[in-house]
């Protein structure tokens, strides 16, 4: 039938091909001035009826905020801008969306593995579709995990980050991990069950040091066990950040994979003192690094920085450990094994929490508590009361 004589509804429109017509409507989206054909539909009073219902149900739809755009339109080009979302409203679509988003922002390769293990142990929300996930759901996906309350919280952050996007996308009204504290669902008490301190005794620090076989190993080691420097910082450290007259060292930076980045927390920028056994291993290093006006320390076999702590554990501490015949720990515990020396030694715990960058001793009580009471005779009380129950300290 001839179409000239049909009367189209505001939004419908037709377009002319060299064999037939084709119905359109056109509608505005999030702003977008949108026109879809309507392809499998003859040109008729009749499907130009239905196109015109259609369009009254896209917009009432709009209007409640229920419009779903790859439900009525799957092929089309416009989901570039508005996304996936028939399919991609899975949680699954939204972990994955924000996973490339953090990539664009060229953040440390460290992180973005972390994101992916993230994703990954979001396994069992994947399928979900985003506006199905509650706060009921979550609380019981909470309650099923077997890791401690902190990785919980690493991984509800990263679904938290990603399902803002289904809310900028308007698939839901409000982020529903907001809601959720997963501290509520689970006890603080599992975290600090898994942590482990486990320090060099003096004859393991002096096994260890002797057993190094390399100088610039030997050098790192004594310095990270007299400074308490994570090994990420120490990877970092710049002989720019040496101030030999004062003996101290200035700790701003952390490397990730050989990626430079600043400390997490603000506690975590700050003035380290040298003792005589740091000062020593610098003065050492001196003949390796010091010319390079760049790093202090470095992988002796490739003459580069330090990549990262992984690189630390593989190449140096592994070997030292084993050819010293000490059990075996990670290099972390050298800054275990700083923190206890020093409360054996009766320490003042405000100044020990900000040479390892902590807010304050109360991260000291928590991790070496046990230590504490051993070296009660040493350590002031009075500090440990206030650690114990700050309310107390103004008397």
């Amino acid at each position: 039938m001839g179409t000239t004589n049909v009367r189209l509804p505001r939004g419908v429109t037709l377009r002319k091909h060299r064999n037939d017509d084709t119905i359109n409507i056109t509608f505005t989206y999030k702003g977008v001035k949108c026109r879809e054909p309507l392809s499998h539909l003859a040109v008729n009073p009749k499907n130009i009826k239905y196109a015109e219902r259609l369009l009254g149900e896209i917009y009432n739809n709009i209007g409640r905020g229920a419009f779903n755009y790859a439900d009525y339109f799957p092929k089309s080009s416009k989901l570039k801008i508005f996304g996936k979302t028939g399919n991609g409203s899975q949680i699954r679509h939204y972990l994955t969306e924000y996973l490339s988003i953090c990539q664009t922002r060229n953040l440390s390769p460290s992180t973005i593995r972390g994101y992916k293990k993230c994703m990954e142990a979001l396994r069992d929300l994947h399928e979900i579709r985003a506006a199905e996930l509650t706060p009921a759901l979550l609380k019981n996906w909470i309650k099923n995990q077997t890791t401690v309350l902190k990785t919980i919280r690493n991984q509800l952050s990263f679904l938290r980050s990603a399902l803002d996007e289904a809310v900028i996308d308007g698939v839901i009204p409000v982020n529903p991990v907001s809601l959720v504290k997963a501290s509520r669902y689970r006890s603080q008490r599992s975290e600090d069950s898994h942590y482990v301190v486990d320090p060099l005794s003096p004859d393991e620090v002096t096994a260890l040091l002797r057993a190094a076989g390399n100088r610039q190993w030997e050098n790192l080691f004594r310095f990270a066990i007299n400074t308490g420097l994570r090994s990420s910082e120490l990877c970092a450290l710049a002989w720019k950040d040496i101030d030999f007259d004062k003996r101290k060292a200035s700790v701003q930076n952390a490397s990730v994979v050989g990626i430079i980045k600043t400390t997490k927390t603000r506690a975590g920028k700050r003035k380290v003192d040298l003792n005589d056994e740091a000062l020593e291993a610098l003065n050492q290093q001196k003949a390796f690094t010091y010319k390079k006006e760049a790093f202090v320390f470095e992988d002796p076999k490739t003459g580069q920085p330090w990549a990262g702590a992984d690189a630390i554990r593989k190449k140096a501490w592994v070997p030292a450990i084993k050819k010293a015949g000490i059990r075996y720990r990670n290099p972390y515990q050298t800054r275990h094994t700083f923190a206890t020396q020093h409360i054996s030694q009766g320490a003042n715990l405000f100044w020990l929490a900000s040479q390892m960058g902590h807010k304050g001793p109360e991260m000291l009580f928590r991790h070496y508590g046990s230590y504490m009471e051993e070296y009660d005779g040493h350590t002031d009380k009075r500090v440990l009361r206030l650690v114990e129950n700050p309310s107390k300290g103004a008397a």
